[in-house]
Protein backbone atom coordinates (compact mmCIF):
# COMPACT_ATOMS: atom_id res chain seq x y z
CA UNK A 1 0.00 0.00 0.00
CA UNK A 2 3.00 2.43 0.85
CA UNK A 3 4.49 1.80 -2.41
CA UNK A 4 1.40 2.48 -4.31
CA UNK A 5 0.73 6.00 -2.57
CA UNK A 6 4.45 6.32 -2.97
CA UNK A 7 4.42 5.78 -6.64
CA UNK A 8 0.65 8.31 -6.88
CA UNK A 9 1.21 10.91 -9.16
CA UNK A 10 -0.60 12.96 -11.57
CA UNK A 11 1.24 12.79 -15.57
CA UNK A 12 -0.47 16.12 -16.44
CA UNK A 13 -1.16 18.09 -12.84
CA UNK A 14 -1.72 21.26 -14.25
CA UNK A 15 -5.50 20.07 -15.31
CA UNK A 16 -6.12 20.24 -11.49
CA UNK A 17 -6.24 24.60 -12.09
CA UNK A 18 -9.29 23.68 -13.34
CA UNK A 19 -11.32 22.25 -10.52
CA UNK A 20 -10.88 26.12 -9.10
CA UNK A 21 -12.88 27.87 -11.87
CA UNK A 22 -15.61 24.82 -11.53
CA UNK A 23 -15.54 24.95 -7.87
CA UNK A 24 -16.23 28.93 -8.04
CA UNK A 25 -19.32 28.96 -10.76
CA UNK A 26 -20.79 26.27 -8.32
CA UNK A 27 -20.35 28.39 -5.91
CA UNK A 28 -21.89 31.43 -7.37
CA UNK A 29 -25.35 29.17 -8.86
CA UNK A 30 -25.50 28.29 -4.87
CA UNK A 31 -25.52 31.70 -3.76
CA UNK A 32 -28.04 33.54 -6.93
CA UNK A 33 -30.31 30.38 -5.52
CA UNK A 34 -30.22 31.58 -2.28
CA UNK A 35 -30.79 35.27 -3.20
CA UNK A 36 -34.06 33.89 -5.32
CA UNK A 37 -35.13 32.03 -2.49
CA UNK A 38 -35.01 35.28 -0.20
CA UNK A 39 -38.30 36.33 -1.37
CA UNK A 40 -39.91 34.99 1.59
CA UNK A 41 -38.24 37.64 3.37
CA UNK A 42 -40.26 40.55 2.01
CA UNK A 43 -43.38 39.34 0.20
CA UNK A 44 -46.24 37.62 2.20
CA UNK A 45 -46.45 33.58 2.67
CA UNK A 46 -50.29 33.53 1.62
CA UNK A 47 -49.01 35.39 -1.98
CA UNK A 48 -45.59 33.63 -2.83
CA UNK A 49 -47.71 30.81 -4.94
CA UNK A 50 -49.75 33.20 -6.99
CA UNK A 51 -46.14 35.63 -7.70
CA UNK A 52 -43.38 32.61 -7.78
CA UNK A 53 -43.08 29.59 -9.56
CA UNK A 54 -42.22 26.06 -7.54
CA UNK A 55 -38.85 25.78 -8.40
CA UNK A 56 -38.31 29.27 -6.69
CA UNK A 57 -39.50 28.41 -4.01
CA UNK A 58 -38.15 25.21 -3.35
CA UNK A 59 -34.70 25.37 -5.34
CA UNK A 60 -33.66 22.30 -6.16
CA UNK A 61 -29.50 21.54 -5.15
CA UNK A 62 -28.95 18.61 -6.59
CA UNK A 63 -27.81 19.76 -10.02
CA UNK A 64 -25.41 22.02 -8.60
CA UNK A 65 -23.54 18.93 -6.47
CA UNK A 66 -23.80 17.29 -9.83
CA UNK A 67 -22.08 20.17 -11.54
CA UNK A 68 -19.70 20.06 -8.77
CA UNK A 69 -18.92 16.29 -8.86
CA UNK A 70 -18.85 15.88 -12.42
CA UNK A 71 -16.40 19.13 -12.94
CA UNK A 72 -13.98 17.69 -10.38
CA UNK A 73 -13.70 14.28 -11.57
CA UNK A 74 -13.54 15.51 -15.48
CA UNK A 75 -10.57 17.57 -13.87
CA UNK A 76 -8.75 14.69 -12.01
CA UNK A 77 -9.53 12.27 -15.48
CA UNK A 78 -7.35 14.83 -17.24
CA UNK A 79 -4.37 15.13 -14.63
CA UNK A 80 -3.56 11.61 -15.47
CA UNK A 81 -3.45 9.94 -11.83
CA UNK A 82 -1.18 6.84 -12.40
CA UNK A 83 0.54 4.78 -9.96
CA UNK A 84 1.69 1.87 -11.99
CA UNK A 85 4.74 2.01 -13.93
CA UNK A 86 4.93 -0.23 -17.49
CA UNK A 87 8.46 -0.94 -18.94
CA UNK A 88 9.51 0.83 -22.05
CA UNK A 89 12.24 -0.33 -24.32
CA UNK A 90 14.68 2.54 -25.33
CA UNK A 91 16.52 2.19 -28.98
CA UNK A 92 20.37 3.04 -27.73
CA UNK A 93 23.01 2.97 -30.28
CA UNK A 94 25.49 -0.06 -30.36
CA UNK A 95 28.11 1.70 -32.94
CA UNK A 96 31.24 0.04 -31.69
CA UNK A 97 35.39 1.80 -32.83
CA UNK A 98 38.05 0.84 -31.71
CA UNK A 99 40.73 2.96 -32.47
CA UNK A 100 44.06 1.62 -32.88
CA UNK A 101 47.34 3.62 -31.96
CA UNK A 102 50.68 3.07 -33.40
CA UNK A 103 53.76 3.56 -30.42
CA UNK A 104 56.61 2.96 -32.63
CA UNK A 105 59.50 4.87 -32.20
CA UNK A 106 58.61 6.34 -36.23
CA UNK A 107 55.75 8.09 -34.89
CA UNK A 108 58.35 10.24 -33.32
CA UNK A 109 58.54 12.22 -36.66
CA UNK A 110 58.09 15.55 -37.15
CA UNK A 111 56.95 16.05 -40.76
CA UNK A 112 53.43 16.90 -39.70
CA UNK A 113 53.54 19.26 -36.56
CA UNK A 114 54.08 19.05 -33.36
CA UNK A 115 54.54 15.40 -34.64
CA UNK A 116 52.94 12.50 -36.03
CA UNK A 117 51.92 11.04 -32.72
CA UNK A 118 50.96 14.78 -30.88
CA UNK A 119 48.26 15.12 -34.18
CA UNK A 120 47.48 11.59 -33.85
CA UNK A 121 46.48 12.57 -29.94
CA UNK A 122 44.50 15.60 -31.47
CA UNK A 123 42.46 13.41 -34.42
CA UNK A 124 41.56 10.72 -31.83
CA UNK A 125 40.17 13.78 -29.11
CA UNK A 126 38.26 15.04 -32.53
CA UNK A 127 36.70 11.91 -32.94
CA UNK A 128 35.45 11.66 -29.62
CA UNK A 129 34.43 15.14 -29.80
CA UNK A 130 32.68 14.13 -32.79
CA UNK A 131 30.72 10.73 -31.58
CA UNK A 132 27.66 11.68 -29.58
CA UNK A 133 26.86 7.71 -29.45
CA UNK A 134 28.29 4.22 -29.36
CA UNK A 135 30.96 2.42 -27.69
CA UNK A 136 34.86 3.18 -28.24
CA UNK A 137 38.16 1.32 -27.16
CA UNK A 138 41.70 2.12 -27.51
CA UNK A 139 44.70 -0.11 -28.29
CA UNK A 140 47.81 0.71 -28.84
CA UNK A 141 51.12 -1.76 -30.34
CA UNK A 142 54.54 -1.30 -31.21
CA UNK A 143 56.12 -5.03 -31.18
CA UNK A 144 52.81 -5.95 -28.96
CA UNK A 145 49.21 -4.58 -28.96
CA UNK A 146 47.83 -3.55 -25.41
CA UNK A 147 44.81 -2.56 -24.24
CA UNK A 148 44.01 0.76 -23.01
CA UNK A 149 40.61 0.88 -22.80
CA UNK A 150 38.21 -1.60 -23.60
CA UNK A 151 34.70 -0.53 -25.22
CA UNK A 152 33.20 2.50 -22.87
CA UNK A 153 31.19 4.98 -23.69
CA UNK A 154 32.85 7.06 -21.57
CA UNK A 155 34.94 8.86 -23.58
CA UNK A 156 36.94 11.11 -20.71
CA UNK A 157 38.44 7.85 -19.79
CA UNK A 158 39.93 7.62 -23.13
CA UNK A 159 41.16 11.76 -23.31
CA UNK A 160 42.89 11.36 -19.58
CA UNK A 161 45.03 8.49 -21.18
CA UNK A 162 46.07 10.54 -24.19
CA UNK A 163 48.59 11.91 -22.80
CA UNK A 164 50.49 8.95 -21.43
CA UNK A 165 50.64 7.64 -24.77
CA UNK A 166 54.19 8.02 -25.67
CA UNK A 167 56.43 5.65 -28.07
CA UNK A 168 58.81 5.56 -24.96
CA UNK A 169 55.71 3.61 -23.36
CA UNK A 170 55.83 0.18 -25.21
CA UNK A 171 58.57 -2.41 -23.49
CA UNK A 172 59.87 -4.01 -27.11
CA UNK A 173 59.75 -2.29 -30.06
CA UNK A 174 58.19 -2.86 -33.55
CA UNK A 175 55.43 -2.98 -36.28
CA UNK A 176 52.68 -5.21 -35.27
CA UNK A 177 49.66 -3.82 -36.41
CA UNK A 178 48.17 -7.33 -37.69
CA UNK A 179 48.71 -8.27 -33.35
CA UNK A 180 46.72 -4.98 -32.92
CA UNK A 181 44.27 -6.25 -35.07
CA UNK A 182 43.42 -9.37 -33.62
CA UNK A 183 43.04 -7.49 -30.14
CA UNK A 184 40.62 -5.44 -31.95
CA UNK A 185 38.55 -8.15 -33.23
CA UNK A 186 38.44 -10.20 -28.91
CA UNK A 187 37.27 -6.49 -27.84
CA UNK A 188 34.45 -6.88 -30.28
CA UNK A 189 33.89 -10.95 -29.92
CA UNK A 190 34.25 -10.07 -25.86
CA UNK A 191 30.94 -7.42 -26.43
CA UNK A 192 29.19 -9.91 -28.12
CA UNK A 193 29.24 -7.04 -31.58
CA UNK A 194 28.60 -8.54 -34.31
CA UNK A 195 29.61 -5.02 -36.48
CA UNK A 196 31.83 -2.55 -35.58
CA UNK A 197 34.63 -0.62 -37.06
CA UNK A 198 38.47 -0.56 -36.39
CA UNK A 199 40.86 2.92 -36.75
CA UNK A 200 44.55 2.05 -37.58
CA UNK A 201 46.49 5.39 -37.07
CA UNK A 202 49.81 4.38 -37.85
CA UNK A 203 52.21 5.43 -40.73
CA UNK A 204 53.11 1.77 -42.07
CA UNK A 205 52.07 -1.90 -42.05
CA UNK A 206 53.71 -5.00 -42.71
CA UNK A 207 51.89 -5.54 -45.90
CA UNK A 208 51.79 -9.45 -45.75
CA UNK A 209 50.85 -9.69 -42.03
CA UNK A 210 48.52 -6.30 -42.55
CA UNK A 211 46.45 -7.84 -45.67
CA UNK A 212 45.83 -10.98 -43.49
CA UNK A 213 44.70 -9.16 -40.52
CA UNK A 214 42.21 -7.13 -42.25
CA UNK A 215 40.26 -10.07 -44.20
CA UNK A 216 40.01 -12.08 -41.07
CA UNK A 217 38.26 -8.62 -39.86
CA UNK A 218 36.32 -8.15 -42.49
CA UNK A 219 35.31 -11.82 -42.58
CA UNK A 220 34.19 -11.47 -39.22
CA UNK A 221 31.47 -8.51 -39.58
CA UNK A 222 34.18 -5.49 -38.44
CA UNK A 223 35.57 -2.86 -40.91
CA UNK A 224 39.12 -1.24 -41.00
CA UNK A 225 39.63 2.40 -41.65
CA UNK A 226 43.15 3.45 -42.08
CA UNK A 227 44.00 7.16 -40.88
CA UNK A 228 47.64 8.04 -42.11
CA UNK A 229 50.02 9.43 -39.87
CA UNK A 230 53.25 11.43 -41.75
CA UNK A 231 53.86 12.47 -45.22
CA UNK A 232 55.72 10.58 -48.44
CA UNK A 233 59.00 12.79 -48.04
CA UNK A 234 59.26 11.70 -43.94
CA UNK A 235 61.38 13.02 -41.56
CA UNK A 236 63.52 12.32 -38.94
CA UNK A 237 63.01 10.93 -35.40
CA UNK A 238 64.14 12.98 -32.69
CA UNK A 239 65.85 12.17 -29.94
CA UNK A 240 67.70 12.78 -26.37
CA UNK A 241 70.79 12.86 -28.44
CA UNK A 242 70.37 14.46 -31.87
CA UNK A 243 68.16 12.11 -34.88
CA UNK A 244 67.97 8.48 -34.70
CA UNK A 245 70.15 6.29 -36.26
CA UNK A 246 70.52 2.59 -37.85
CA UNK A 247 73.31 0.16 -37.16
CA UNK A 248 75.02 1.32 -39.84
CA UNK A 249 74.51 5.09 -38.65
CA UNK A 250 72.71 6.81 -41.10
CA UNK A 251 70.12 9.04 -40.00
CA UNK A 252 66.14 7.09 -39.76
CA UNK A 253 63.99 8.72 -42.21
CA UNK A 254 60.57 7.18 -42.00
CA UNK A 255 58.20 7.54 -44.67
CA UNK A 256 54.50 7.25 -45.09
CA UNK A 257 53.91 4.26 -46.95
CA UNK A 258 50.59 5.40 -48.65
CA UNK A 259 50.50 2.27 -51.04
CA UNK A 260 50.44 -0.29 -48.24
CA UNK A 261 48.19 1.17 -45.89
CA UNK A 262 45.36 1.30 -49.29
CA UNK A 263 45.68 -2.20 -50.10
CA UNK A 264 45.63 -3.14 -46.24
CA UNK A 265 42.00 -0.84 -45.59
CA UNK A 266 40.88 -2.17 -48.95
CA UNK A 267 41.34 -5.98 -47.70
CA UNK A 268 39.53 -5.09 -44.37
CA UNK A 269 36.23 -3.15 -46.61
CA UNK A 270 36.98 -0.10 -45.27
CA UNK A 271 38.79 3.26 -46.16
CA UNK A 272 42.32 4.97 -46.28
CA UNK A 273 42.56 9.01 -45.75
CA UNK A 274 46.27 10.77 -45.21
CA UNK A 275 45.97 13.12 -42.10
CA UNK A 276 44.63 16.78 -42.82
CA UNK A 277 44.86 19.96 -40.61
CA UNK A 278 41.26 20.18 -40.41
CA UNK A 279 38.55 17.81 -39.69
CA UNK A 280 37.90 16.16 -43.36
CA UNK A 281 40.14 13.13 -42.85
CA UNK A 282 37.92 11.21 -40.21
CA UNK A 283 34.95 13.09 -41.78
CA UNK A 284 36.03 10.91 -45.21
CA UNK A 285 36.72 7.95 -43.42
CA UNK A 286 33.22 8.02 -41.47
CA UNK A 287 34.47 6.61 -38.09
CA UNK A 288 32.25 9.80 -36.81
CA UNK A 289 29.50 8.56 -38.34
CA UNK A 290 26.91 5.42 -37.14
CA UNK A 291 24.53 3.64 -39.25
CA UNK A 292 21.32 2.02 -38.52
CA UNK A 293 22.65 -1.14 -38.43
CA UNK A 294 24.34 -0.39 -35.63
CA UNK A 295 20.95 1.16 -33.85
CA UNK A 296 19.53 -2.06 -31.65
CA UNK A 297 16.37 -2.27 -29.52
CA UNK A 298 17.52 -3.14 -25.82
CA UNK A 299 16.26 -6.16 -24.20
CA UNK A 300 14.15 -6.48 -21.56
CA UNK A 301 16.77 -7.18 -19.18
CA UNK A 302 18.77 -3.68 -20.65
CA UNK A 303 17.99 0.09 -20.20
CA UNK A 304 14.13 1.30 -19.99
CA UNK A 305 12.22 4.21 -19.98
CA UNK A 306 9.23 4.74 -17.36
CA UNK A 307 5.75 4.71 -18.71
CA UNK A 308 2.39 5.15 -16.52
CA UNK A 309 -0.50 3.30 -17.03
CA UNK A 310 -2.94 6.50 -16.87
CA UNK A 311 -6.19 5.69 -15.09
CA UNK A 312 -7.90 8.74 -15.83
CA UNK A 313 -10.53 7.22 -18.39
CA UNK A 314 -11.63 5.06 -15.17
CA UNK A 315 -12.62 8.01 -13.87
CA UNK A 316 -15.14 9.31 -16.91
CA UNK A 317 -17.82 6.26 -16.16
CA UNK A 318 -18.87 7.97 -13.15
CA UNK A 319 -19.32 11.25 -15.59
CA UNK A 320 -21.47 9.00 -17.76
CA UNK A 321 -24.06 7.98 -15.48
CA UNK A 322 -24.27 11.97 -14.78
CA UNK A 323 -24.83 13.13 -18.26
CA UNK A 324 -28.39 12.04 -18.50
CA UNK A 325 -29.20 14.20 -15.43
CA UNK A 326 -26.61 17.16 -16.83
CA UNK A 327 -28.28 17.16 -19.87
CA UNK A 328 -31.41 18.20 -18.53
CA UNK A 329 -30.45 21.26 -17.03
CA UNK A 330 -27.86 22.08 -19.35
CA UNK A 331 -25.07 22.54 -16.94
CA UNK A 332 -23.19 19.45 -18.98
CA UNK A 333 -22.79 22.10 -21.68
CA UNK A 334 -21.44 24.07 -19.04
CA UNK A 335 -18.38 21.67 -18.22
CA UNK A 336 -18.01 20.96 -21.93
CA UNK A 337 -17.29 24.28 -22.54
CA UNK A 338 -15.08 24.03 -19.89
CA UNK A 339 -13.05 21.35 -20.81
CA UNK A 340 -12.31 22.23 -24.40
CA UNK A 341 -8.92 22.50 -24.93
CA UNK A 342 -7.63 26.55 -25.16
CA UNK A 343 -5.69 26.14 -28.32
CA UNK A 344 -1.98 27.16 -28.29
CA UNK A 345 -1.03 30.15 -29.74
CA UNK A 346 1.51 29.60 -32.81
CA UNK A 347 4.80 31.31 -30.66
CA UNK A 348 5.02 30.13 -26.81
CA UNK A 349 4.73 33.23 -24.04
CA UNK A 350 7.64 33.17 -21.74
CA UNK A 351 7.08 35.49 -18.61
CA UNK A 352 10.56 36.28 -18.65
CA UNK A 353 9.88 38.29 -22.15
CA UNK A 354 8.42 40.96 -19.81
CA UNK A 355 11.67 42.22 -18.23
CA UNK A 356 14.62 40.68 -20.02
CA UNK A 357 15.27 40.90 -23.38
CA UNK A 358 16.52 38.22 -25.84
CA UNK A 359 19.95 39.03 -25.17
CA UNK A 360 19.57 39.50 -21.31
CA UNK A 361 18.22 35.97 -21.15
CA UNK A 362 20.76 34.50 -23.86
CA UNK A 363 23.36 35.75 -21.08
CA UNK A 364 21.71 34.06 -18.65
CA UNK A 365 22.52 30.56 -20.66
CA UNK A 366 25.41 31.38 -21.40
CA UNK A 367 26.59 31.66 -16.99
CA UNK A 368 24.78 28.57 -16.99
CA UNK A 369 26.91 27.20 -20.01
CA UNK A 370 23.99 26.43 -21.88
CA UNK A 371 26.12 27.58 -24.81
CA UNK A 372 24.13 26.26 -27.92
CA UNK A 373 20.77 28.03 -26.61
CA UNK A 374 22.55 31.28 -26.28
CA UNK A 375 23.37 31.40 -29.73
CA UNK A 376 20.18 30.97 -30.89
CA UNK A 377 18.97 33.31 -28.67
CA UNK A 378 21.52 36.16 -29.04
CA UNK A 379 20.50 38.58 -31.50
CA UNK A 380 23.87 40.81 -31.00
CA UNK A 381 26.26 39.49 -33.96
CA UNK A 382 29.29 39.84 -32.06
CA UNK A 383 28.16 37.37 -28.63
CA UNK A 384 26.01 35.28 -30.91
CA UNK A 385 29.50 34.42 -32.72
CA UNK A 386 31.28 33.90 -29.23
CA UNK A 387 28.51 31.73 -27.91
CA UNK A 388 28.72 29.74 -31.45
CA UNK A 389 32.68 29.22 -30.85
CA UNK A 390 31.47 28.63 -26.92
CA UNK A 391 29.65 25.91 -28.40
CA UNK A 392 32.15 23.90 -30.81
CA UNK A 393 29.96 25.83 -34.26
CA UNK A 394 33.49 26.99 -35.14
CA UNK A 395 32.43 27.57 -38.97
CA UNK A 396 29.09 29.56 -37.42
CA UNK A 397 31.30 31.60 -35.05
CA UNK A 398 33.88 32.19 -38.08
CA UNK A 399 30.64 33.65 -40.15
CA UNK A 400 30.00 36.17 -37.59
CA UNK A 401 33.73 36.99 -36.50
CA UNK A 402 34.24 38.22 -39.98
CA UNK A 403 31.19 40.53 -39.92
CA UNK A 404 33.04 42.10 -37.21
CA UNK A 405 35.16 44.94 -37.51
CA UNK A 406 38.34 45.92 -35.64
CA UNK A 407 41.27 44.00 -34.29
CA UNK A 408 39.15 42.33 -31.82
CA UNK A 409 37.13 40.66 -34.63
CA UNK A 410 40.05 39.49 -36.61
CA UNK A 411 41.53 38.02 -33.65
CA UNK A 412 38.61 35.79 -32.98
CA UNK A 413 38.24 35.29 -36.77
CA UNK A 414 42.05 33.94 -36.02
CA UNK A 415 40.72 31.64 -32.88
CA UNK A 416 37.94 29.89 -34.78
CA UNK A 417 40.03 29.07 -37.78
CA UNK A 418 42.98 27.63 -35.62
CA UNK A 419 40.00 25.44 -33.88
CA UNK A 420 38.81 24.44 -37.79
CA UNK A 421 42.66 23.23 -38.18
CA UNK A 422 42.96 25.99 -40.81
CA UNK A 423 46.45 27.19 -39.52
CA UNK A 424 47.62 29.73 -42.28
CA UNK A 425 44.38 31.25 -42.43
CA UNK A 426 44.51 31.89 -38.71
CA UNK A 427 48.02 33.56 -38.55
CA UNK A 428 46.53 35.65 -41.58
CA UNK A 429 43.60 36.52 -39.38
CA UNK A 430 46.47 37.15 -36.04
CA UNK A 431 48.29 39.30 -38.30
CA UNK A 432 45.74 41.65 -39.25
CA UNK A 433 45.12 41.91 -35.81
CA UNK A 434 48.33 42.92 -34.77
CA UNK A 435 48.35 45.49 -37.56
CA UNK A 436 45.60 47.32 -36.54
CA UNK A 437 46.23 46.85 -32.85
CA UNK A 438 49.71 46.67 -32.38
CA UNK A 439 49.80 46.21 -28.31
CA UNK A 440 47.29 42.91 -28.99
CA UNK A 441 48.87 41.12 -26.54
CA UNK A 442 46.07 38.01 -26.91
CA UNK A 443 46.66 37.72 -30.64
CA UNK A 444 50.76 38.10 -30.85
CA UNK A 445 50.43 34.96 -28.13
CA UNK A 446 47.67 33.03 -30.21
CA UNK A 447 50.08 33.69 -33.55
CA UNK A 448 53.05 32.07 -31.78
CA UNK A 449 51.19 28.96 -30.66
CA UNK A 450 49.83 28.44 -33.74
CA UNK A 451 53.42 29.03 -35.66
Amino acid sequence: MNTLLEQFHFLRPEWLLLTLPVLILCALIWRLQNRTSNWHNIISPALLPYLLDESALHPRRWPIIILAGGGILACLAMAGPAWERLPQPVFRSDAALVIVLDLSRSMDAEDIKPSRLQRAHFKITDILKYRSEGQTALIVYAGDAFTVTPLTDDDETILSQLPALTTDLPPTQGSRADRALELAARLFKQASLTRGQVLLITDEVALAQGTEAAQQLAAAGYQLNILGMGTPEGAPIPTGNGMLKNAQGEIVVPVLDDNSLKIVAASGNGRYAMVTTNDSDIRQLGVTEISQFEQRELTPQGLKTDRWREAGPWLLLPLLLLAPFAFRRGIMVIVLAMLIPIPQPAQAFDWKDLWLTPDQQAHQLLKQQQNEAAANEFTDPAWKASANYRAGNYEQALKGFRALDGADGRYNEGNALARMGNYEEALKAYNEAINQKPEHEDAKHNRQLVE
